[in-house]
């Protein structure tokens, strides 16, 4: 076999290589997290209201301290997931509770929200945070 001929038979191996770590670097990016080296976060929040009863979870806004990137809004039954955070230490806070009366604020449990640990590409689950609706201070 002639040497050029030898080189025309090396060919399709090479593409073949070339398309199987092209495969391999695009199957990392269905990582738990939604990419590679992308985590998420899930978890519930509990939602107690004005009368300190618990109650359906509406209009409340789960996310990441520092910014608004990763906020999100909780289910019906108060579970939320945030997805596409890379590695790093956050913390995670209910950001808001809507159509709250005006005077109305709201305190969580654990105060200032959760600290987390996200390494890349595993999820972090059960972040669970309370909420409780409290009455505003009165008019003096």
């Amino acid at each position: 076999m002639k040497k050029q001929d030898r080189k025309k038979a090396r060919r399709p191996w090479h593409w073949w290589l070339i398309l199987m770590v092209l495969t391999a670097a695009a199957s990392g990016c269905s990582s738990g997290g939604g990419g590679a080296g992308l985590s998420s976060i899930a978890g519930n929040v509990a939602y107690y209201d004005l009368t300190g009863q618990p109650a359906a979870p509406q209009g409340i806004v789960v996310g990441i301290a520092g910014t608004d990137t990763w906020d999100t809004q909780v289910d019906s039954a108060g579970n939320y997931q945030i997805k596409g955070i890379p590695a790093g230490i956050y913390r995670v806070v209910v950001k808001q509770i809507k159509d709250l009366p005006a005077s109305a604020v709201f305190i969580t449990d654990p105060p200032g929200g959760l600290q987390v640990k996200l390494d890349a590409g595993i999820p972090m689950i059960d972040v669970n945070l309370s909420a409780v609706a409290m009455p505003g201070l009165p008019d003096l």
